[in-house]
């Protein structure tokens, strides 16, 4: 238990520390990067939500033949 609650904890000290040296050598600005990163997030939750089906689950494609 105490190996795996250290390689949680590594795991998410080396993603937080990625994003941080990221963003800190990002030739943008902060409201350009904020503008990416919320248009990525739309366009994939348009996808998203275009590639289900009504009930959210994704169609197999059985009442098109």
């Amino acid at each position: 238990m105490k190996q795996a609650t250290f390689c949680i904890l590594s795991l998410l000290g080396g993603a937080i520390l990625g994003s941080a040296v990221a963003l800190a050598l990002t030739p943008k600005t902060g409201k350009e990067m904020r503008g990416m990163v919320r248009d990525f997030l739309n366009d994939e939750i348009n996808k998203w939500s275009s590639s289900c089906g009504k009930d959210g689950v994704a169609s197999c494609g059985c009442e098109e033949k």
